[in-house]
């Protein structure tokens, strides 16, 4: 799940827009609007909408952060579980 370069906000993958570079980077943006405003030269930190968004969450960008890490790693622990457990049935089964 990619992160706009522009405004930070976590989309799903078929949607917006991935621009790579010469030199391999990968630019993701959300919408036309973060692509344009990146190309006008605006900062993020100065755009009035995305300091609306940060208003209403209530979270700066490291506690969203580190939100989205615990989610990830508990998201891998009940993947792994599932694992296992289909090892051991399939184990049983022969």
């Amino acid at each position: 799940m990619p992160a706009c370069s522009f405004c930070k906000k976590h989309f799903e993958s078929p949607r917006g827009l991935t621009i790579f570079t010469n030199d391999g980077r990968s630019i993701f943006y959300c919408s036309s609007k973060c692509r344009r405003n990146f190309a006008l030269g605006r900062d993020p930190k100065k755009v009035r909408w995305i300091k609306q968004k940060k208003k209403i969450t209530g979270k700066t960008t490291e506690e969203l952060k580190e939100e989205e890490r615990k989610e990830k790693l508990a998201q891998e622990k009940v993947e792994g579980a599932e694992e296992k457990t289909d090892k051991e049935t399939a184990t049983k089964k022969k």
